[in-house]
């Protein structure tokens, strides 16, 4: 078990990094995506009748917009990440404490064994020396 903890987190750093740079990839190819239709756009945008430009502009300056207030995915994901690992550390905490309570019961009931023999010779004795003696019962 000492060797999977340690490999964890590698592990861990390992998915993490290439996470956060795919998001980075998609995130920059997306930027010049849209800038490069910002500037294509603008070109053509002086050969159409002036409704349409100021509308598509203001559109393009929106998405742009947007797209530079959405809160980083990664964030989220961190967050996400950090806390289900947090889970499996409190579910491996309690199965650690479930085995430590299982030991304890499995001692106690050993030990409660002999008592239970006692008991039963008790009785048996009790009930022959009241046989015996002919008293009564009470």
């Amino acid at each position: 078990m000492a060797s999977r903890t340690t490999r964890e987190p590698a592990d861990h750093d390992e998915r993490h990094s290439l996470l956060q740079g795919t998001i980075d990839v998609f995130l920059d190819r997306t930027r010049a995506v849209t800038e490069l239709m910002a500037n294509v756009g603008s070109g053509a945008l002086g050969k159409v009748p002036e409704p349409v430009p100021s509308t598509v502009t203001r559109m393009l300056s929106s998405l742009r917009q947007l797209a530079e207030q959405a809160p980083p995915l990664t964030a989220e994901l961190d967050v996400l990440v950090d806390e289900v690992h947090a889970k499996r550390l409190s579910i491996q905490a309690l199965q650690a404490e479930l085995a430590a309570l299982d030991r304890q019961l499995e001692v106690l009931e050993r030990s409660l064994g002999p008592l239970k023999a006692w008991g039963r010779q008790w009785d048996r004795l009790q009930h022959s020396l009241t046989e015996s003696l002919n008293l009564p019962k009470s």
